[in-house]
């Protein structure tokens, strides 16, 4: 299951499964979870992909029911839309043979939705001990001189590669709103390799890396959707983190399911020719040509 800290943990080792007794809304995501995780092991099992769909389907009517209904934001209704959250990261992935690749921008919609119920019912979720992917608190990092000497340079390698790329697209030439949001990935992505080389746990790093791009401006998800080569370059960066720490189902993905391999060699395939020098970097930490070290976590 997801690791995580505080109420989150609580809810996947003892919440969840308490309310799905008494809940299908609940029941049915965790159930479509579950058929999920089992078959990214086992992807020629007919009868799971079967079983992922019909409880996928179910969860999906009874959401949309008890909201069209009117349903007041409950403890159930809200587990229900971080279940489906988990569901999509990885679902969104699955192709059908000879089907394109695309941006899985239905799984970062399905992280949004989150942030906008959370915004709407603070005070229900804040009580109960929740908190939006997108206002979660960040770790603290070190700063530069704190790092070690092998980290200091593989910062100043990705800090180099950055503004490569800022350079090469002209970002000082785009409207304020874009460059605003230009900007703010690029922090993004070093702050993601300062946390990694600072040494923050690879439970929490990976729960960082899944919602990056919806703690960004709702215009960076757009311009993943429309393709954009240096968003598209931008979020491939911190992706690529996922190398540096255990491999883990729920973020991982594997068989039909992959994340990472889909999506980086994906992206590029998705640019024309002219701009695939883009995706070179994030191609050589796919490879090992490039390999992220750090210090052992006592967490991991």
């Amino acid at each position: 299951m997801p690791a995580c800290q505080g109420a989150p943990a609580r809810a996947w080792h003892h919440t969840i499964p308490q309310l799905s007794f008494d809940s299908e809304i609940v029941l049915n995501p965790m159930l479509a979870l579950s058929a999920l995780h089992m078959h990214t092991h086992t992807s020629q099992d007919y009868l799971l992909r079967i079983a992922l769909r019909r409880y996928l389907d179910r969860t999906l009517v009874n959401h949309r029911q008890a909201l069209s209904e009117g349903e007041e934001l409950s403890e159930q209704l809200w587990l229900s839309a971080i279940l489906l959250c988990h569901v999509y990261w990885l679902l969104s992935r699955q192709k059908l043979e000879n089907e394109e690749y695309e941006v899985p921008v239905q799984a970062i919609r399905m992280l949004e939705g989150v942030n906008v119920v959370f915004k709407q019912k603070r005070r229900l979720l804040n009580r109960l001990g929740y908190a939006p992917y997108k206002f979660e608190s960040l770790p603290s990092v070190s700063s530069q001189n704190e790092l070690s000497e092998n980290a200091q340079l593989q910062m100043s390698r990705i800090e180099e590669d950055l503004a490569y790329l800022a350079n090469a697209f002209s970002i000082s030439t785009e409207s304020e709103t874009i460059q605003s949001v230009y900007l703010e990935a690029k922090e993004s992505v070093l702050f993601h390799y300062r946390a990694f080389f600072s040494g923050t746990s690879a439970q929490i790093l990976r729960r960082m890396i899944t919602v990056m791009p919806a703690r960004c401006q709702l215009t960076f998800r757009v311009l993943l959707e429309h393709h954009d080569p240096l968003a598209m370059a931008l979020w491939a960066r911190v992706l690529v983190l996922l190398k540096g720490l255990e491999y883990a189902w729920w973020v991982n993905g594997g068989g039909e399911y992959e994340v990472l391999e889909k999506d980086v060699r994906g992206m590029r395939g998705l640019l024309p020719e002219k701009f695939r020098w883009t995706m070179d970097w994030p191609l050589k930490v796919l490879e090992g040509e490039i390999i992220f070290e750090r210090a052992p976590v006592s967490l991991e």
